[in-house]
């Protein structure tokens, strides 16, 4: 990273710039200014007296401000596309000796796959995609260009699936279908995405997964989903597209999620839910409290 002027910056924001057009050398938080270094703001903000550059609201006050500034739709969204663009250190491209590749395998030169990975038989990797450490990728996974899968993940590994003996005896049901992952998708850390008992568990183009999520077998997750950390989804579960799933959810089986859904913070979703809908959980409620608002709702009739 060299140093960055202001103009560069507002020229890629396709802007013009009101200050000084500084030389900036870094990022820092709006709580932590430092000199020379490029933040964001929300809001109007007064006597700052370093020499930096603020990404400011359309209907940032000007008057009396001695910084230099840029007004955008967006700051916080102007302030990561930058910090893309013009901060952040290029990541080196490597294939690490100590990762495992199976036969058959289609995987570009532009790939990224760290330490002690395994990848298994007939598996498709998409150009510049980025696989961190001790990740497991198991046979017949499709993943595509841009994706980034963070360290401790397994993607493809046998669903849980068991039908049962008279007598009780659990036997597994064989799941020889596959992952596929679109474009532009980000997979956390100590993810598990299992792959389908027939047919693909699909996760489709920009779905970004937060860590710690587990995804069963044959479900499909649409475009632009978020599915953020402990989200629990059971198999068969589709959801749709620009959905947000917040922490700790769980979703039962089968279930049939529209597009533009927010579910919130530790929800249990045992229905269909339309699209454009905003579901929510209870918040932290005794026992006894709980079953009087069950009763009076009529929870379960």
């Amino acid at each position: 990273m060299g140093v960055v002027k202001v103009s560069d910056i507002a020229n890629f924001l396709n802007t013009s710039f009101i200050g000084e057009n500084l030389e900036l050398f870094g990022v820092s938080a709006l709580s932590d200014l430092k000199e020379k270094t490029l933040s964001f703001s929300k809001k109007n903000y007064e006597n700052i007296n370093q020499e930096c550059l603020l990404l400011v609201p359309l209907n940032f006050n000007s008057e009396g401000s001695k910084i230099s500034f840029i007004r955008v739709e967006n700051p916080r969204l102007a302030f990561a596309k930058v910090l893309k663009r013009f901060f952040l250190k290029k990541r080196r491209t490597f294939i690490s000796k100590y990762t495992t590749i199976g036969v058959s395998c289609s995987i570009p030169e532009s790939v990224t796959i760290g330490s002690n990975t395994i990848i298994g038989d007939n598996v498709t990797i998409g150009k510049h995609t980025v696989i961190n450490h001790n990740v497991v990728i198991f046979d017949n996974t499709i993943i595509g260009d841009n994706c980034y899968v963070k360290s401790g993940t397994v993607i493809g590994e046998d669903g849980f699936g068991f039908d049962f003996e008279k007598n009780g005896l659990p036997v597994r049901i064989p799941h020889i279908g596959n992952v596929i992952i679109g474009n532009n998708v980000e997979v956390g850390a100590k993810n598990t995405i299992a792959r389908a008992t027939l047919g693909s568990t699909i996760i489709e183009n920009g779905v970004k997964i937060d860590d710690q999520v587990h995804i069963a077998h044959n479900c499909k997750i649409g475009e632009n989903s978020i599915i953020t950390a402990c989200v629990e989804i059971s198999g068969s579960v589709s959801i749709g597209k620009n959905c947000w799933i917040a922490p700790n959810c769980s979703i039962i089986q089968k279930v049939k999620i529209g597009d533009n859904v927010t579910i919130g913070i530790g929800a249990v979703i045992t229905k269909n839910i339309e699209d454009n809908k905003k579901i929510m959980g209870f918040e932290s409620l005794d026992l006894r409290s709980l079953l009087k608002v069950k009763k009076r709702i009529a929870y379960g009739e």
